[in-house]
């Protein structure tokens, strides 16, 4: 018969190259603190509702403090041999009180719903971690000078030069971007903070079990009530790995835009000589590498999404295998995500935006055409259809002189030639890129004052974020030091109904049933 803690069916053990094939300890080491926690949540549990002796309840408390002690001085090391973090922990206990007394903590519960619960507790950190990031990086972008304002910048669409725009206007876009990434990782947050612990391994139990109490233990927000679903959902998971593919995403399409402006041909911008390096053979090169590495990185995270839909796809209902093989890949992607949004941030604090360059970029490539036809149709009384295709006639015409917009005589002989002359000085202030930035006064334009409107409103959406991760922070934080001090308390001796009821009338509130409550 085989000495593992499942092995009462087995008449052998598995073999050397099976247990490297299945085991996940080398993954589930970011689990430790959350399986420790909600190992003591559930024995506090069990002991109240008196489904283990009291004596025992103390006794495994006591042991897994020990142990919480051990991990919090990173002397806690998990063995291989026990297959993963769960029966690792259990094992440690028994070693430590022997079977009579630790064999009690597996009580009513499931590696099943252990794993789930653990995931969703190592991810409302992650997520929160994420939050965290991307508002740092949101006020790194939102904290530009008032000259940013007016220093000039190409628009672009297709490629190709379209509209001047600012660099304040620039900066603004990017960071209500990153905002609604933090409302998605929001979401996913709502949609981890949700307790599978009681599920057991698909179908409940007949034990009296309390599961309100242990979600409030471990400070989730609800409970997700049906069994079968709690133990067989990876969609938190899943949701999760959007959440970070599409953020990256977004940091992708923002560094592109600084590699390909960094550039000779454009010279728009310039890296900190931190967040570039040089060239082996090529003297001249600053290479922006922290920019590049952030657009092929993006290639993780959105590879892990694909990787947990497939595995996921064929899954039946309860729990097989397939799902362990999330860790590897998601950890990764977590860890390139957060990893990036913290360089991008201080890349970002250092880049050195060439107005001057920008401005001539903007002449060059007759980036204010569209204001000649805005100027025919509020002036003229032309249709726009009219108007356009006036200014387009002049763009041609004077592209086949080799002249741009900035010859403003040459201009107004050519319009005056099509039959709407305006004045060569009419002509220069209107063909002028500070003159466009200026004028789109509409709201979300490009004036000054409509960017300091959308600057305004991008803050007061970081101040309440800043809250809710405040906040949220500080009902885990209070969770677990409740749980940690019932715990102590009761292992050193004291009643333990009386000693958890005291504590659990200080517990956050559950928001309510994850059924009834999650959209």
């Amino acid at each position: 018969m085989t000495d593992k803690l499942w092995g009462g069916r087995f008449d052998e053990d598995i073999t050397t190259e099976v247990l490297e094939y299945t085991l996940t300890t080398d993954v589930d080491v970011r689990l430790v603190f959350a399986d420790l926690w909600q190992d003591i949540a559930h024995v506090l549990m069990l002991g109240r509702r008196n489904i283990i002796p009291e004596q025992h309840a103390r006794a495994i408390l006591g042991a897994l403090l020990r142990l919480w002690e051990l991990h919090e001085r990173g002397e806690l090391t998990l063995r291989p041999e026990l297959e993963d973090v769960h029966f690792n922990i259990e094992q440690m206990v028994i070693e430590d009180l022997g079977r009579e007394t630790g064999g009690h903590m597996h009580t009513a519960r499931s590696r099943n719903d252990q794993v789930s619960t653990d995931a969703r507790m190592y991810l409302r950190r992650v997520h929160l971690d994420a939050v965290s990031a991307n508002l740092a990086l949101v006020e790194e972008l939102l904290s530009f000078p008032e000259e940013d304002l007016l220093a000039i910048l190409p628009g672009y669409t297709h490629s190709q030069a379209a509209q001047p725009v600012s660099v304040g206007f620039w900066k603004t876009a990017h960071a209500s971007m990153l905002l609604r990434d933090v409302r998605r990782l929001r979401g996913a947050y709502e949609r981890a903070d949700e307790s599978a612990l009681g599920a057991c391994a698909l179908a409940g139990t007949s034990f009296p079990l309390d599961r309100e109490l242990t979600a409030r233990l471990l400070g989730f927000g609800a409970v997700l009530s049906h069994a079968l679903d709690a133990t067989s959902a990876r969609d938190y998971l899943i949701e999760g790995a959007a959440a970070f593919a599409l953020g990256s995403n977004n940091l992708s399409r923002m560094a592109e835009e600084i590699v390909l402006w960094s550039g000779h041909e454009y010279s728009l911008v310039e890296v900190p000589d931190a967040y570039a390096t040089g060239s082996s053979i090529m003297p001249q090169k600053k290479n922006p590498v922290v920019a590049e590495l952030t657009r092929g990185r993006a290639g993780r995270t959105a590879g892990t999404l694909v990787q947990l839909l497939t595995m996921a796809k064929g899954v039946t209902l309860g729990y097989s295998c397939d799902l362990q093989d999330d860790k590897p890949f998601l950890w990764n992607a977590i860890d390139t995500y957060l990893s990036t949004l913290r360089i991008v941030a201080g890349q970002t604090r250092g880049l050195r935006f060439d107005s001057k360059r920008g401005e001539d970029l903007c002449w060059d490539n007759f980036s204010t055409a569209t204001e000649l036809a805005n100027h025919l149709v509020s002036e003229h009384g032309l249709p726009f259809r009219e108007a356009h295709h006036v200014s387009g006639s002049l763009v041609s015409a004077l592209i086949k002189r080799g002249s741009t917009l900035r010859d403003t005589a040459a201009s107004a002989e050519i319009l005056a030639g099509l039959g709407h002359p305006v004045e060569e000085a009419v002509l220069a202030h209107i063909f002028d890129p500070r003159t466009a930035v200026t004028s789109y006064t509409s709201p979300g334009g490009t004036s000054p004052r409509s960017v300091e409107a959308v600057r305004g409103e991008l803050r007061a959406a970081v101040r309440e974020h800043g809250r809710w991760l405040e906040e949220t922070r500080q009902r885990l934080e209070t969770a677990h030091t409740l749980t940690l001090q019932a715990a102590r308390q009761i292992a050193e001796g004291a009643e333990l109904a009386k000693t958890l009821d005291a504590v659990a009338a200080e517990l956050p509130a559950l928001h309510g049933s994850a059924a009834l409550t999650t959209p």
